[in-house]
């Protein structure tokens, strides 16, 4: 038995590993404190009866700690990072994750001397009456400011993560959706509890209580917190500029580093620094090179195969390794973000990059697995059909044919993914979810059915016999990607999806039917299978009988009873 695979989820090096745990630690208490603001829109009360649940935890021992550690540990692994990197030049969403993670500590941390600090070591009880009267209005744009960056920055990431899973493009509307809720209802309420809670101080009586409960500090303590919000702004200043000043004094030590000849095969070669990842090196000439996971050894896009000078080369780490052994790839394959190339070495880039910026952003052009349904149209006798025809007629013939068909897909959502001689694949669900897709590839097949009535009509005096088709329809997951030549890519599926399609239309001609439905693509769309046949057939390429519903004519599948489909204009690959 094939050993299961480490999710690429959790691919990387330690160090990577810790610093993405430790930032999904940082932004679920970053979200429930913006769920926590949102309560404003409702009652101070509100807020302030939430925020006793969160600091039961946040604030117990453990719960201080794990905080803690999380905080220190993303900072430091992320300067870490940043004093070990060669270049700026990367990809905009990396360099956009960098500034907006380097600009958060300058509001953050005195945000944390104030509340947390000032709580540990002069007992001040920060509830949220009194931090709403600490900042509104005066410091309000500050507050705001900072839940910005902290959420984007974390939203950023967790995106750039997710999207190497094949789920993440299914429920990124909703996750889209939530990413712009929480935000908007957070800010939306603070600045109504600020408003409140600034209204209701001009009664001196609703005051001095709100300092007798909060303990509010005195002048000197005062002074004292604001000295230290300030000591700790200042002190990231000058831990901030000594990363840079040893990041910059590395880019000059590099200098004097002795150079290496990178070839990429067929061209360039490009000088390098010894040392630098190959992705870096790419990067700082210029060489167009995926990435897609932003070098940190969990997708496999900018491997590249090692052609000569694989002899200098450091063996593959743990993370690189595990990345390499999910794809079998072969000993003379690397990844060139994890590769520190110290002599001449001549790769070949195995992934083309896409020609443009939008297109090197598109998840679709460099490779995405989704759930799709996947629809086989043959037409039967085609080989007696055209016999003693010319060319043309034939020509003729078979354009009729795809023409009625393929009206019937693009209207039912669908792309034509390839003609295969008197046959098509037919793809369905790119822009929605698996059970509309198969819906729509049902619907497709009705329709294609009663379509052939008026082809056959219209042909009646050039053919001999009606033309007769087979249809084969199953859903499941698929490598979707430009593939092929740079110059004659194109947006296709790859996967045993597509396989088990093929062999249900094939297996229509053994069974006397028109089209074969697998059980499971029957039961995404939630077909009614009461009155259909029901079989167990051996599929070459897959292990176990397969159960499937054999349709004599698929204008007899139910689709009445489907659920609607909306059907709207979709984006058609190239």
């Amino acid at each position: 038995m094939k050993p299961r695979q480490k999710s690429v989820l959790l691919r990387g090096s330690v160090a990577q590993q810790i610093r993405l745990f430790s930032g999904l630690i940082l932004f679920a208490f970053a979200a429930t404190h913006f769920l926590n603001h949102s309560l404003g829109l409702f009652s101070i009360d509100a807020m302030m009866e939430a925020q006793s649940w969160r600091t039961t935890v946040t604030r117990s021992l453990p719960g201080g700690i794990v905080l803690g550690l999380a905080l220190i540990a993303h900072i430091a692994l992320a300067l870490f990072k940043l004093v070990r990197r060669q270049t700026f030049k990367m990809a905009p969403w990396e360099l956009m994750q960098i500034l907006l993670g380097l600009a958060i500590p300058f509001l953050l941390f005195p945000h944390i001397v104030n509340t947390r600090v000032a709580h540990t070591f002069f007992d001040v009880n920060d509830i949220y009456f009194y931090e709403l009267v600490k900042l509104w209005p005066n410091k309000g744009w500050n507050q705001t400011i900072l839940l910005l960056l902290v959420w984007t920055h974390g939203c950023v990431g967790i995106h750039f993560w997710l999207r190497l899973t094949r789920w993440y493009s299914s429920a990124f509307p909703v996750l889209f959706a939530i990413a712009i809720l929480v935000p908007t209802t957070a800010i939306s309420g603070f600045m109504v509890a600020g408003r409140y809670a600034n209204i209701a101080i001009t009664d001196p009586a609703i005051f001095e209580n709100l300092k007798a409960v909060s303990n509010w500090p005195n002048a000197a303590d005062g002074k004292a917190i604001a000295a230290y919000g300030t000591q700790a702004k200042y002190a990231f200043y000058i831990l901030l500029s000594g990363v840079l000043l040893i990041f910059v004094g590395r880019l000059i030590a590099s200098g004097q580093r002795p150079k290496i000849a990178v070839n990429y095969s067929p061209k360039p070669t490009v000088s390098g620094v010894s040392g630098a990842t190959l992705l870096e090196i790419s990067r700082m000439n210029n060489v167009p090179h995926l990435s897609v996971c932003g070098g940190r050894g969990r997708c496999s896009t900018c491997r590249v195969h090692v052609i000569s000078g694989g002899e200098y080369l450091h063996p593959p780490s743990r993370a690189e390794a595990e990345t390499l052994k999910s794809i079998e790839a072969g000993p003379d394959i690397r990844l060139a973000c994890q590769l520190r190339p110290y002599a001449e070495v001549t790769v070949n880039l195995l992934l083309a990059p896409a020609s443009t910026e939008t297109k090197a952003n598109s998840m679709e052009v460099k490779g995405t697995e989704r759930d799709l349904a996947i629809l086989f149209f043959d037409l039967r006798g085609f080989t007696t059909l055209s016999e003693g025809r010319l060319p043309y007629d034939v020509v003729f013939l078979l354009n009729r044919l795809f023409d009625t068909v393929g009206t019937v897909i693009h209207e039912e959502d669908g792309w034509i993914d390839k003609y295969l001689g008197d046959g098509l694949m037919a793809v369905f669900g790119r822009d929605g979810d698996p059970e509309t897709a198969c819906r729509q590839a049902i619907r497709a097949a009705h329709r294609i059915d009663l379509a052939l009535d008026g082809l056959n009509l219209t042909l009646k005096d050039e053919v001999a016999q009606p033309l007769r088709i087979g249809m084969g329809l199953h859903v499941g997951p698929l490598v979707l990607g430009e593939i092929g030549h740079k110059k004659t890519a194109a947006m296709t599926v790859i996967g045993s999806t597509v396989n088990v399609a093929a062999r249900l239309e094939s297996a229509t001609k053994e069974l006397e039917c028109q089209m074969i439905i697998s059980l499971e693509a029957a039961k995404r769309a939630d077909l009614d299978i009461s009155g259909l046949e029901t079989k167990r057939i051996k599929v070459r390429g897959v292990k176990k009988p397969m159960e499937v519903l054999r349709v004599k004519q698929a204008r007899e599948l139910p689709v009445e009873m489907l659920p609607e489909v909306r059907i709207e204009p979709m984006s058609k690959p190239k």
